[in-house]
């Protein structure tokens, strides 16, 4: 008996994709620009930790199993996630993200359900993206190289479609993802499968000998090693912060502490998807009621800057890092900051920024004003 495979296919009309929570979209020359001013990451997986799904374009209706998902984009920095029903897939995270695919049906909050993923995009270009989930079978493909391919997935086991599965995207506010076509595909059978050559290796291995600060900027894209090593010499060179240097055990970030003042800069090595963030840390001897900060002066650097720069004042505020509630209510890290007539809640009272050249020069701004204030002072 011959059986034909027919194929239900959906082209998303990109001017009809509404934002949620605070998502921002634009259309333009038949492309949407997608991005929020939220902070959104999938490092957010404590016991209350879902905000990443409250800032989101949502597809219109709902998509039965199998089905494949075909996306055209471009990201110019890390990260975007695709949400599938209870679960999601991040792409060109940070190497620290494990946290890269939770299942659609029965996510668990840990590290990724399945096989490794490499989810590495090219940076600066589009790519094309497959998405296929058939009932015994899960496939991830980039620009046609095969990505993930797995038959591990807990909602393979367990019962399936019901109404359908919701599909959303999310791009926190460091990033502006680009769309020029998405598609959606739902089969009547198994949705066909084009194997690759992927073998579930480990993306990332720690390295064969104790990492310098040497032989990890050396794995990174030219300008961002330039930058790098222009910061690491600003920042070795302030008085009073006195910033010490410390290099991650296996190689993935870079620390620069200056425990007088209570506040550190780290950055996370991870080509070109790395960042950077600077903030004030807990205090975390003793009691858990005796925790603190030691000497936030979030506010009166901005102000101090305000008077000379206002506009990078207002970057370096607009990039804090939202809490996003991945912790509990009492959470002790959460810092609550006024700056021109606005209000943030900022985790750490952390600063995020990405790679770039112009990032780098706002995050050494920021410590050239803290310093001249910390020589100022009594």
């Amino acid at each position: 008996m011959c059986y034909t495979l027919r194929m239900k296919e959906t082209r998303i009309n990109l001017s009809e994709l509404y934002a949620h929570g605070k998502t921002k979209t634009e259309v333009r020359d038949g492309e949407l620009t997608l991005w929020s001013t939220h902070s959104c990451t999938s490092y957010a997986f404590n016991l209350y930790g879902d905000s990443f799904k409250r800032h989101y374009i949502m597809l219109p209706g709902k998509y039965r199993l199998p089905l494949r998902i075909e996306m055209r984009v471009r990201l110019d920095a890390p990260l975007f996630i695709l949400l599938v029903g209870e679960g999601h897939i991040s792409f060109n995270t940070p190497w620290q993200d494990n946290r890269r695919i939770e299942d659609i049906v029965k996510p668990s909050g840990k590290p990724n359900q399945g096989d490794s993923f490499d989810n590495r995009l090219p940076q600066g270009r589009f790519a094309d993206i497959a998405v296929t989930y058939n009932r015994d079978a899960m496939q991830i493909c980039i620009d046609g190289e095969e990505r993930l391919y797995t038959r591990k997935m807990p909602y393979m086991r367990l019962a399936q479609n019901g109404d359908g599965y919701a599909i959303r995207l999310v791009a926190p506010k460091l990033s502006a993802l680009r769309i020029q076509s998405i598609r959606v595909m739902e089969f009547s059978a198994e949705a066909p499968i084009m194997r690759g050559d992927f073998v579930g290796a480990d993306i990332i291995r720690p390295p064969e000998s104790k990492p310098t600060f040497g032989t990890v900027i050396a794995t990174l894209p030219e300008t961002i090693r330039h930058e790098l090593q222009k910061t690491d010499n600003f920042l070795k060179s302030l008085r009073p912060l006195k910033c010490k240097r410390a290099v991650d055990k296996n190689g993935g970030k870079i620390s620069y502490v200056a425990s007088d003042f209570g506040i550190s800069y780290v950055f996370n090595i991870s080509g070109e998807q790395s960042v950077q963030h600077f903030g004030w840390y807990l205090i975390t001897a003793g009691k858990a009621e005796t925790w603190h900060v030691k000497n936030d002066c979030m506010e009166e650097t901005l102000m101090a800057i305000a008077e000379v720069d206002p506009a990078l004042a207002e970057r370096i505020f607009d990039a804090l890092n939202d809490c996003t509630g991945c912790y509990s209510p009492n959470c002790l890290a959460k810092r609550l900051y006024m700056f021109a007539g606005q209000k943030r809640v900022a985790c750490h009272g952390r600063v995020m920024f990405g790679a770039s050249p112009a990032d780098f020069e706002a995050a050494r701004a920021f410590f050239r004003y803290l310093n001249q204030r910390a020589i100022m002072s009594p």
